[in-house]
């Protein structure tokens, strides 16, 4: 299969996207699906503000808004700050931070470019928003037909690209692994909200993914660094590492100067949204 037939078309405009990163389809091999993402000189700002959205989406239930919704009603600026701090529902440990906006960035791309979506939010059920939560990164289904597809990914933040960071991809996306574990997870989480029939149905995909008879497309997501030095830049490291035996994992890279700025400044944006009034 071609990297579009599995993972779909880069999004276009309007979608943020498809304004900050163009992409090119590197050429495949029985072993090696990559796609390679580029930033788009002028658009981070623009974009930062959209991921600072996601997270706080992501990470707040619908308990959560409501709650904070009312709080901004009755407290003034300066008490509403001093809430947010106490809140704990965004992390401030690093790795924490780059592995969730890794998973968010995952899902929202293959959201637009395949059309599929997360049945639940995992981070909505993360006990300790400063740990990461243990599970699929990445765990889309399409609506229309439960059981055409399943997609399912990892994501991997690094401040520099290397041939292990690609095996490490690879080995947790071929072979048994290649298989979703946090099926029976979400179907508890609908279960709890009184979706038991859809509940049930995932189920029953996940023995027929395992049995072979619902398709599974496997998705590795990397964000590193953009260099002229090759062993240094993310595209270059994945294309001269890139080895699998999975016919439909597809590699997807996004090599940017200063990944950390990205971390650091949509999650300071973040923080601002909620305490803004």
């Amino acid at each position: 299969m071609t990297i579009e037939e599995l993972i779909g078309q880069h999004p276009q405009l309007p979608h943020i996207y498809g304004e900050w990163w163009s992409f090119v389809d590197m050429p495949i091999a029985d072993s090696k699906k990559h796609r390679a993402l580029d930033e788009i000189d002028g658009i981070r700002d623009k974009a930062l503000d959209q991921m600072a959205q996601w997270i706080v989406n992501y990470h707040l239930t619908d308990v959560q808004h409501r709650d904070l919704e009312k709080k901004r009603a009755i407290l003034d600026r300066n008490e509403l700050s001093s809430y947010v701090n106490k809140l704990n529902v965004l992390p401030v440990n690093d790795n924490t931070r780059k592995g969730n906006l890794g998973e968010i960035t995952l899902i929202e791309y293959l959201k637009e470019s395949r059309g599929f979506d997360p049945l639940v939010h995992k981070l909505h059920y993360n006990p300790n928003f400063n740990q990461s939560m243990k599970g699929d990164d990445c765990l889309l289904f399409n609506r229309e037909n439960l059981e055409s597809e399943v997609i399912y990914g990892e994501c991997k933040y690094r401040s520099k690209p290397s041939k292990k960071v690609i095996t490490d991809i690879v080995d947790n996306l071929q072979g048994w692994k290649q298989l979703p574990v946090s099926i029976t997870f979400v179907a508890n989480c609908l279960d709890q909200k009184g979706e038991k029939e859809l509940a049930d149905h995932l189920i029953e995909i996940h023995i027929k993914i395992i049995d072979g008879r619902i398709p599974l497309t496997n998705v590795g997501f990397l964000i590193s660094t953009k260099s002229s030095t090759p062993n240094q830049d993310t595209k270059k490291t994945i294309e001269n590492h890139l080895s699998t035996t999975n016919p439909r994992l597809v590699m997807i890279s996004l090599g940017v100067d200063n990944p950390q700025q990205i971390v650091n400044e949509a999650y300071t944006r973040a923080v601002a949204i909620l305490k803004s009034k």
